[in-house]
């Protein structure tokens, strides 16, 4: 694309971005569906759940998403190490906070194949694996409101596997949530907002998007590549585990153009007859949105607004404190990370959970 036309996109969805919001005692804060929630918050050591407590509950919200790793539980094959993740269920459970656990779709070495990544690997056996999950299911029944194995699996970079081996290990703890602890609700996530904004495209719902990381894609991109094995894998990649997998609700994740998250959730739901959950939204996106405390807020507004209008009940925001993996979104929590102090997003969600 040409240099200066991109440049001139740029200038124009960032200027477009900037909406006057009314003053903030002129602000609607009521809500008709949703419920708010907090995604990742610091919860990892006693240090950090002593911070992220009072915070939560300043918010006044009543469920969190949180990590699981085998790696960590079970590093020699035999012998496992639960108290960590006891500490902090046990924490949420005392502190009556309902927690959807994200069981990474990564394991301990001497589990996995040969083909693996960072962030994944496909297991040896996969009744290893189940043997994992029937434990720890036995571990903490009645105190894990929701599960779910990976997250933005339909990436080879979260997961390295097939569809099928996906597939498999998903279907693997789904059979024992129903085993050992079927008030549990199995979540099938959680999908990326590019593949959202992807399948929304090459349905003919929407004409140009951007990526994270400000890559723009036009009508006529859209309409060459659409049909590309590239894409054309991705859907069926998809599409495979929708199908094939077995889960109760499904689980996507919204970030950035908030004005055409409508779009993408519509498409989406048209796939699915399942109740869609929201585990991750944030941003602003700091690839192709100019940054302020101010601006935060006032997307952060346009985002709860936007979700209870759609008639999503359970959303969680990413997430308490600044920092990512992702530049593009690292700045989108609700305390600054340099000196942990409230940011005008924090009241900004609050006003939206009294």
């Amino acid at each position: 694309m040409n240099s200066i036309f991109r440049v001139t996109l740029l200038f124009l969805i960032v200027s477009c971005s900037k909406t006057e919001v009314k003053p903030i005692e002129d602000l609607d804060f009521s809500l008709n569906y949703l419920k708010l929630g907090i995604s990742f918050p610091p919860v990892a050591n006693q240090e950090q759940r002593n911070f992220a407590a009072p915070l939560l509950s300043k918010l006044n919200v009543g469920f969190i998403r949180i990590a699981e790793d085998w790696t960590l539980r079970e590093p020699t094959q035999g012998d496992f190490n639960w108290t960590p993740l006891d500490d902090r269920i046990n924490w949420a459970f005392d502190n009556k906070l309902k927690v959807l656990l994200t069981i990474q779709s990564n394991g301990p070495d001497w589990a996995c194949a040969a083909l693996q990544n960072d962030n994944s690997c496909v297991y040896n056996n996969t009744a290893e694996f189940k043997n994992y999950v029937e434990i720890l299911l036995q571990r903490y029944v009645s105190k894990i409101d929701k599960i779910q194995f990976g997250n933005e699996w339909q990436s080879d970079f979260w997961y390295i596997g097939s569809e099928q081996e996906f597939t498999e290990a998903n279907n693997i703890l789904f059979q024992a949530v129903q085993s050992y602890s079927p008030n549990t609700k199995m979540v099938l996530g959680g999908f990326t907002a590019i593949s959202l904004r992807f399948l929304a495209g090459c349905n003919g719902k929407i004409d140009s998007f951007y990526d994270d990381e400000g890559e723009f894609y036009d009508a006529a991109y859209l309409s060459s590549n659409c049909s590309s094995q590239e894409i054309e894998a991705v859907s069926n990649r998809i599409q495979y585990v929708m199908d094939n997998g077995l889960y109760d609700e499904v689980d996507i994740h919204l970030y950035d153009d908030v004005e055409n998250w409508d779009k993408y959730y519509l498409n989406f739901k048209e796939m699915t007859t399942k109740s869609i959950i929201v585990s991750e939204f944030g941003g602003p996106n700091m690839n192709y949105e100019t940054y302020s405390d101010t601006f935060q807020a006032n997307r952060l507004y346009e985002y709860i607004k936007k979700l209870d209008s759609l008639q999503i009940e359970e959303a969680y925001y990413f997430k308490l404190v600044e920092g990512t993996a992702n530049p593009a979104h690292a700045k989108s929590g609700l305390i600054r990370e340099s000196d942990l102090e409230k940011k005008e997003s924090f009241n900004m969600f609050k006003n939206f959970t009294n």
